[in-house]
């Protein structure tokens, strides 16, 4: 017998599941609104009607932080809904909230078969973005840019670049699971990390650095020499992208020496990026419902761009704290969700979702999809799905080889257990 999580899940599962995939696949491209993105994420919504499963605690939590959070903004905003734009802006914050919804619920139906399809599916909708983004900068293609920044189909560089550091995540947990070959892994890290780079976006490239070093960090974390080993072979090669791309591209150059700075004009100053957040805190004190939605376009030159500021705010001190309650259960189940399994998707899931969270905290990134498709991902990881599982252990000589042997016994003694139980049975 099969575990339950990997037996063939029949039509509506299958289908409902095979919708949401190609949802994911098509959010490369989110220029029109609405985007067909939406409507298949809407649509997979409506099987999931149709879909029996049951509905775990965490689900409730996560449905009524959200809940919380999407009230807060409708009731800040209600005053301004005379103007067209606030309300369009209070649908869009509703849609990507359903968004987040609907992927912890289909998620939560999900054993690693399922979630492996899915991370596949993303690293391959991310690899078509980034190859959009790196012709556009090459040929100067006007609709893949955003003043000289690659974007590909998507709304800005930032978001675009933010989409695509949970690729990188999810590539090395494939490969180093192998689910997919290690042949694949350079190609496909050297086209995410050019997109990255082409998109000149800051924190990206800080995302990129921290989660994939972190997740690195955590995959030898008993192999040290192995790591160092890959350390240093990820900086030279990302060394390798960095000089080519600059003595190949004087265009490139050019941008990089602008953006290689920790403060460009429109972060200093009183306008600037730091002086709003300063000028924001006395606004959240004397504000406990909060200003409503585009209401600080009145009072700052640009948006707060920080989803944490953004949300007492903008929306109030309810939906501040439960945006900081959201994230801080967040971090903990994903930890817990390792705690129970020791299967290491539970740890690929969080570390894929901060990536983007970390850029959300420098951008307004309260309405891009993919922070709220990671989100509910990791909302929805179900353990009981995933059955306690090793690692896979890299290929090293000495103790390494000692602890691969240990792993391999382990595995062969609960193959052994598992046929004896179904003899038994």
């Amino acid at each position: 017998m099969q575990p339950d999580a990997d037996r063939p899940r029949l039509y509506p599962t299958s289908v409902r599941n095979f919708v949401f995939f190609l949802a994911v696949l098509a959010m490369n491209y989110t220029l029109s609104r609405p985007s067909p993105v939406d409507f298949l994420f809407m649509l997979s919504l409506a099987l999931s009607i149709m879909v029996l499963q049951k509905v775990r605690l965490t689900f409730f939590i996560f449905f009524t932080l959200l809940l919380l959070w999407t009230l807060s903004f409708w009731y800040a905003s209600v005053p301004f809904f005379g103007d067209p734009d606030v309300r369009q802006e209070a649908f869009k914050k509703t849609f990507v909230v359903v968004l987040g919804i609907t992927a912890c619920y289909v998620s939560m139906d999900w054993g690693p078969r399922q979630l492996h399809t899915f991370m596949r599916v993303y690293v391959v909708s991310c690899v078509t973005a980034a190859i959009l983004g790196i012709v556009g900068f090459a040929l100067g293609i006007e609709a893949l840019l955003w003043d000289g920044r690659s974007k590909a189909f998507i709304d800005d560089p930032n978001m675009y670049a933010s989409f695509l550091v949970p690729g990188v995540v999810m590539a090395i947990y494939l490969v180093q699971q192998r689910l997919w070959p290690r042949a694949a892994l350079l190609p496909i890290i050297g086209i995410l990390c050019l997109g990255v780079l082409l998109s000149f976006s800051r924190a990206a490239t800080v995302s990129l650095i921290l989660c994939c070093s972190g997740y690195m960090v955590f995959i030898y974390r008993q192999h040290l020499l192995r790591l160092f080993a890959y350390a240093a072979a990820m900086a030279v090669f990302g060394g390798i992208i960095l000089g080519t791309t600059i003595v190949v591209s004087p265009t490139f150059t050019k941008k990089f020496e602008q953006r290689a700075t920790l403060e460009e004009s429109y972060d200093a100053g009183r306008e600037g990026r730091y002086g709003r957040y300063a000028r924001s805190i006395p606004m959240i004190l004397s504000n406990p419902v909060g200003i409503g939605i585009n209401q600080q376009n009145l009072i700052f030159l640009e948006p707060i761009h920080n989803i944490w500021l953004s949300s007492f705010m903008n929306y109030g001190w309810l939906a501040g704290f439960s945006w900081l309650a959201l994230m801080f259960l967040s971090v903990l189940f994903g930890l817990g969700n390792y705690r129970m399994t020791a299967h290491p998707a539970a740890v690929a899931v969080l570390v894929a979702f901060m990536a983007p969270l970390m850029c959300a905290s420098l951008h307004e990134g309260e309405h891009w999809r993919h922070l709220w498709l990671l989100l509910g991902i990791l909302w929805g990881f179900n353990p009981a799905r995933f059955h306690k599982t090793t690692e896979a252990t890299p290929n090293v000589r000495g103790s390494g080889a000692v602890e691969a042997m240990k792993h391999a016994i382990a595995r062969n003694k609960h193959r052994a257990q598992n046929g004896r139980s179904i003899v038994s049975s």
